[in-house]
């Protein structure tokens, strides 16, 4: 899966990229603003680039990498745009940091398995990796699985489970398995 780009302004070479400048919201709710801020500041470096690269707002250099949370990348100096000049990040996006940011907040945090010694056992520590995606269904590789399995929202499994339409999830399994580059099935020869 594709590491989806944010945060970068139209130029020469990209007249197709947003103008920071149109994104500008005075408005935007200050605590959202800060949390959306600090969450790209906090992202995993990705790769370094050559040279610095100004701000297209106040001219100030501003990084020379790119992080990632492994869904988005975005240029190091993005957060600077959000907290100096209030450029509001397309809905989606600041739903997506709010939400992520919540929802680790909200993790119970247990000190048992450091204790216990578990960090010497052999289980990963990597989450499932969605490798396709198709509306309701994804194809996710668990670590450790030699095959990833097909992961159905309810509502859409609840209409495929019994009768006709049921065959449905083999061929999303089956057209997913081949979109993600598995030449194998786990039930083939």
């Amino acid at each position: 899966m594709a590491l989806r780009l944010i945060g970068y302004w139209r130029n020469d070479q990209h007249p197709e990229y947003p103008d920071p400048h149109d994104l500008v919201d005075a408005t935007w709710d200050e605590d959202d603003r800060s949390v959306v801020a600090g969450y790209l500041d906090a992202g995993t470096h990705l790769r370094h680039m050559m040279g610095l690269s100004p701000c297209r707002l106040c001219g100030q250099p501003n990084g020379a990498s790119e992080y990632t949370d492994g869904v988005l990348v975005w240029p190091q100096g993005l957060s600077h745009y959000i907290e100096d000049h209030g450029v509001r990040l397309p809905r989606a996006i600041e739903d997506y940091v709010l939400d992520r940011v919540a929802r680790l907040e909200a993790t119970p945090v247990s000190e048992d398995w450091w204790l216990a010694g578990g960090a010497q056992d052999a289980e990963p520590l990597a989450p499932l990796e969605r490798l396709v995606w198709n509306g309701n269904a994804q194809l996710a590789q668990q670590p450790g699985r030699r095959f990833p399995g097909l992961f159905v929202q309810g509502d859409t499994l609840s209409l495929h489970v019994d009768g006709p339409r049921s065959a449905q999830l083999l061929r999303w399994y089956e057209q997913m398995m081949a979109d993600a580059g598995f030449d194998h099935l786990p039930y083939s020869r």
